[in-house]
């Protein structure tokens, strides 16, 4: 069940990456021709919605990472009590789970902090542009 669930997740990310690809190129060949006030207000228009639209999933994981980080913890054993897995996975007791809860709290405030920071870039550089 579980490697059916991964599976159409993979199917699902090829084809809207695939759909995000076709509709870039009809978006950026609509651009051609027009004048250039518009195209970089366009621009900067598309750079702030990709910036929210990588940001919401990635921020979204990150919360997933760190609720999974702190049922490791708190179980101390990894994987977690009632977690699914692809395939059969060695039980891990103290010490080691404990680190491994740790680390993936750390690895969800670090992609938080990444997916924000982005977005920051994003509003600075252009605030910078019209400045």
């Amino acid at each position: 069940m579980a490697r059916r669930r991964v599976l159409l997740g993979a199917v699902a990310v090829l084809a809207a990456c695939t759909g995000g690809y076709f509709g870039l190129r009809h978006w950026l060949a609509g651009l051609r021709g027009l004048d250039t006030p518009h195209v970089q207000q366009s621009l900067e228009h598309a750079l702030i919605v990709v910036g929210w639209a990588a940001m919401v999933p990635a921020v979204a994981l990150a919360a997933c990472l760190w609720r999974y980080g702190s049922r490791v913890c708190a179980a101390d054993r990894f994987p977690a009590p009632g977690a699914r897995v692809i395939r059969d996975t060695p039980v891990l007791h103290g010490p080691p789970a404990q680190l491994r809860g740790a680390a993936l709290k750390v690895l969800a405030a670090f992609l938080a902090l990444l997916a924000s920071g982005t977005l920051i870039a994003s509003y600075r550089l252009i605030a910078r542009l019209h400045a």
